[in-house]
């Protein structure tokens, strides 16, 4: 396995580990391709057991039986779990709500996996474009029809594309008509700084050939995760509870999230500021918004998460 396949893999693998989650379960390869994680069943099955009803839709068409977690090896299931929802369901429905909430009739989503998205842009009469690797492409595609009509299915693209390939971002964002939101979540930080600056590139190329803007919570992961953690627990748990997730990634991934990406938020500024783009940190939902995991909160649970819901963690990327 080369260094670049093994550096995505613990990406891909990371996403789950550092947002509360121990994943179990096997990774599929090609020779051709690098692998695909089994965490791309793992963040469907978070939004699933959250309540988002096109997630359950997804699972169910994909197959029950592939989307699940092997609960009793992962430690403290229970105590992690509701952080692991939360998190993981606002980071997918802030990005949905700034795409409705800006009237955006396309949307670019880099890095899909087997969220959800497709079909819930479909259903508002909105276009979506999904890349990822050959595996997870070729069974999401599969699935569509499953879970909407041949008129919404005709909105919905998925190609095989690298996220760090230019010109293949490129011609799959050429699918669309129109000014693009691009969204993705839980890959920037994984990558080494040079792909990191890659993507941005192409991004600021697509850009300025579509215009709209990238979206993403990715630079404020930590600090986001953290924040979840403390909607359900008090700081001391909520503390813990991080901690652990850090602890387990390093023993999942051999190696320390905490240092692995931008120390603060002002280097990520820079860097992406560096690569002819602007940026703007503003509230992860701009309008009222239910979040389908918060159900069983206190009333407690429920300030804290109104506070979150206003907490400068989406950022909205573009070159003007």
């Amino acid at each position: 396995m080369s260094h670049e396949t093994k550096r995505y893999f613990i990406g891909r693998l990371l996403i789950f580990a550092l947002l509360l989650c121990a994943v179990c379960g096997n990774v599929y390869a090609e020779d051709s391709m690098r692998p695909v994680s089994y965490t791309a069943y793992t963040s469907l099955y978070w939004l699933r057991e959250a309540g988002v009803p096109e997630a359950a839709e997804f699972s169910n068409a994909i197959g029950d039986n592939k989307v699940s977690l092997a609960k009793n090896a992962i430690p403290n299931y229970d105590e992690l779990a509701p952080v692991n929802k939360l998190y993981i369901e606002m980071r997918y429905a802030a990005l949905n709500e700034y795409i409705t909430g800006n009237n955006y009739q396309n949307n670019f989503d880099i890095a899909c996996g087997f969220a959800p998205r497709s079909i819930a842009m479909a259903r508002q009469g909105r276009n979506f474009v999904g890349t990822d690797f050959k595996q997870s492409i070729t069974e999401v595609s599969s699935i569509v029809s499953e879970c909407v009509p041949v008129k919404q299915q005709k909105r919905i693209s998925y190609i095989v594309a690298d996220a760090t390939d230019g010109a293949g971002m490129m011609r799959a964002a050429d699918k669309l008509d129109g000014r693009i939101c691009i969204t993705m979540d839980g890959l920037m930080m994984y990558l080494s700084r040079q792909e990191q600056a890659a993507v941005l590139q192409s991004i600021r190329e697509i850009l300025k050939k579509h215009g709209g803007a990238y979206v993403t919570s990715d630079f404020s992961a930590r600090e986001f995760v953290k924040a979840s953690a403390m909607v359900v627990y008090d700081d001391t748990d909520a503390q813990r509870i991080y901690r652990n997730s850090a602890e387990m990634y390093e023993k999942t991934a051999s190696a320390d999230f905490d240092k692995a990406f931008f120390s603060n938020a002002e280097e990520a500024v820079q860097f992406i500021e560096a690569q002819g783009l602007k940026v703007k940190r503003i509230p992860l939902f701009q309008s009222p918004v239910s979040i389908y995991s918060a159900k069983a909160f206190d009333l407690e649970q429920y300030q804290k998460l109104n506070g979150l819901k206003n907490e400068l963690f989406l950022w909205e990327i573009t070159i003007d």
